[in-house]
């Protein structure tokens, strides 16, 4: 839409363009367009790493969170290995080194009862961490959009103001230019 003498550039089009795409929530488009200009800011390209960190944090808590043993006991099982491991390791001391008789083979007898209680409690306690970790990274993912609309309507509202700072320069310009005209048409009229 041109007003008086002005319309906008190519350029200004361009920009209103990116900074309307920010205010709607698309603050990668404008990073994304801003580096083909080579003015996108320095971290501009962690956005989809961090996303995709915090979905992948977002999918295990998600796992735990379930309440289905199956699916807690596949996404522990790094650390259920881990316990087994230790549990194995002083079973086989306890057989190499320890002295034969009764308190050996009670400390045996209850290495499996030891290990069965960590790994139950370590599953008991995962649907509770999973809650937790669910509801931090929503948080997370609140605080990102929040900050992403914020950036948005501040750039959109940069670009109205920019906007219309070039619109009264322009119209400025044509009531000088219609001031001049009269006055010469005056001018002349006189002659």
């Amino acid at each position: 839409m041109c007003f008086l003498t002005s319309c906008p550039s190519g350029q200004q089009n361009a920009l209103t363009g990116i900074e309307a795409n920010a205010a709607t929530g698309g603050v990668n488009a404008a990073l994304g367009a801003g580096a083909a200009t080579g003015s996108a800011p320095a971290g501009g390209g962690t956005i989809g790493a961090g996303t995709s960190d915090i979905t992948s944090a977002g999918n295990f808590f998600q796992a735990l969170a379930s309440g289905n043993t199956e699916t807690i006991m596949q996404t522990l099982q790094p650390s259920i290995a881990s316990i087994s491991s230790q549990y194995d390791t002083g079973r086989q001391a306890a057989e190499e080194f320890a002295p034969r008789g009764g308190g050996r083979g009670a400390a045996l007898e209850e290495l499996p009862f030891q290990e069965a209680g960590q790994i139950s409690s370590l599953v008991q306690g995962a649907q509770q961490t999973g809650a937790t970790g669910e509801a931090n990274i929503g948080a997370m993912l609140s605080d990102l959009g929040l900050g992403e609309l914020g950036t948005g309507t501040t750039v959109a509202a940069n670009t109205v103001g920019q906007l219309q700072n070039q619109q009264q320069i322009s119209n400025s310009a044509g009531a000088s230019s219609g001031a001049a005209i009269g006055g010469l048409v005056a001018l002349l009229a006189g002659l």
